[in-house]
């Protein structure tokens, strides 16, 4: 017992003196290091943080900005008055090695008149509107593709000439069966495209960024898709947002 009562004391004096000193040189250093290590960890947190957060409102910015280009070319491809779907007539036989048609309207009364057409509020006012130079024909039955090379009034040049008789109501059908790629409805489209948006460049949190948008026809027959590419970048050419997509003209599911 008398040894035990001993080391107490010995432990006591020693922890008294080390509380009326206070802490070493050494010790103070220490939690000093500890400290700024903690402290510049939490900065270096703090940053990436920020990073991050600038870095994704960046790209949820351009994001919508390709979304709202996007939408404008929906409108225009979902739009029956501007992507038109022609169905016409025959007015006049043509004989095979002839390339002039004379196109007329679908008489009421014929069982595709009403699909022949417009929508409510997309009037034409002769038989080759919505009918382009380019643009590929189907007549009838006829197996071969047929470019209009002009249009004077009611009556369209092909490229080539018909290489079998067509009677008077034949069906004509405007790029429904491209044999090119500028023959179809993604041609179409592609001209129809509207401008860019904020004129392709915007302030981007605090700095310049231009989006590039390349549209291409799909090299696959009807030739009816038109593939959108964008791209978001800064002068630097660092992209912080890029989408691809395809776009359908509405017009092209009415076809035969």
């Amino acid at each position: 017992m008398g040894s035990n009562k001993m080391m107490m004391h010995h432990w006591q004096e020693r922890f008294t003196g080390r509380s009326q000193r206070g802490f070493t040189l050494a010790e103070v250093l220490a939690s000093i290091l500890i400290t700024g290590a903690f402290t510049v960890a939490a900065f270096q947190a703090l940053i990436v943080a920020a990073a991050f957060q600038a870095d994704a409102k960046k790209f949820s910015e351009a994001s919508n900005w390709i979304q709202e280009d996007l939408e404008n070319i929906k409108i225009v491809a979902y739009d029956l008055c501007q992507t038109r779907y022609v169905q016409r007539q025959l007015d006049q036989p043509v004989l095979a090695g002839n390339n002039t048609i004379t196109l007329g309207f679908i008489p009421n009364g014929s069982p595709d008149y009403a699909e022949s057409q417009p929508p409510a509020g997309c009037p034409f006012t002769s038989a080759t509107d919505g009918l382009r130079v380019g643009d590929d024909l189907l007549i009838g039955s006829d197996a071969q593709t047929n470019k209009i090379a002009s249009i004077s009034g009611n009556t369209v040049t092909l490229t080539q000439n018909i290489n079998s008789n067509r009677s008077v109501g034949a069906r004509v059908f405007a790029r429904c069966r491209a044999g090119t790629q500028n023959g179809g409805f993604g041609a179409y489209l592609q001209d129809l495209l509207p401008n860019l948006n904020s004129s392709g460049s915007k302030l981007i949190v605090n700095q310049t960024y231009t989006m590039t948008r390349t549209a291409t026809i799909r090299n696959v027959a009807p030739f009816e898709i038109l593939e959108v590419n964008y791209r978001v970048q800064n002068a630097n050419n660092n992209v912080i947002a890029q989408l691809s997509t395809e776009v359908v003209p509405n017009a092209f599911f009415r076809c035969p």
